[in-house]
């Protein structure tokens, strides 16, 4: 066990009072959060050795990921997969990523399942179609069945229909100067780019010639 050396001063840091400087020696050794010199019980005098700093420094990077994921999820809510992918950018080690993933779950800040249904009811409100919503919450890393639950719980067959021929409707009048051939195309790759199926786009297209 080496011998680092012994702490000789511990001071709050002028940018940020949540975090501390390390002195050892009389020369700055490390910055740590504040809530670590209380954890380890550091003070002047503490003899510090390499296994104590290096499991320090460990905590240390724990605490900014979880931090940082704090921060994150401030904005919105997140998938696991998209939060281990940010932590990543960010440069956290991938052990320490996964700590923080564990935790964040076991206290439900993070659960893909409602992510999952929170995502579907605002695409909904933006007229999106199901397959639409489906390659995004992919691209967000949710389980397939996960996403194939929360589409079947939140947007029946009935509101998929009301929301592509209110979406129709309301693209007609860009269209009007085509004939009904052509009018009916556009609107049909239209619905289609927003994600809705071939029934729904057909029976919604059909509905509107009626009226």
């Amino acid at each position: 066990m080496n011998f680092v050396g012994e702490i000789t001063k511990i001071e709050a840091q002028k940018r940020d009072n949540g975090r501390c400087s390390v002195f050892v020696d009389g020369e700055f050794l490390v910055g740590v959060d504040a809530e670590l010199i209380y954890k380890f019980k550091l003070k002047k005098g503490y003899k510090l050795t390499e296994d104590i700093l290096e499991y320090i420094l460990n905590q240390e990077d724990f605490i900014q990921a979880k931090k940082a994921a704090f921060n994150l999820l401030s904005y919105r809510q997140r998938s696991c997969q998209e939060l281990r992918g940010r932590l990543a950018d960010k440069g956290f080690d991938e052990f320490i990523i996964e700590q923080v993933i564990k935790v964040l779950e076991r206290l439900n800040y993070i659960n893909d399942r409602e992510f999952a249904g929170a995502w579907i009811r605002d695409r909904i409100t933006r007229n999106y179609g199901p397959w639409v919503i489906k390659m995004q919450l992919k691209e967000k890393g949710v389980d397939e069945r996960i996403i194939k639950e929360e589409l079947a719980a939140e947007y029946s067959y009935e509101l998929q229909y009301q929301k592509a021929f209110k979406l129709a409707k309301k693209k007609e009048k860009r269209y009007r100067k085509y004939d009904d051939w052509e009018k009916r195309n556009k609107l049909s790759q239209a619905l289609q780019r927003k994600g809705f199926s071939f029934d729904i786009i057909n029976l919604a297209l059909d509905d509107l010639d009626k009226e």
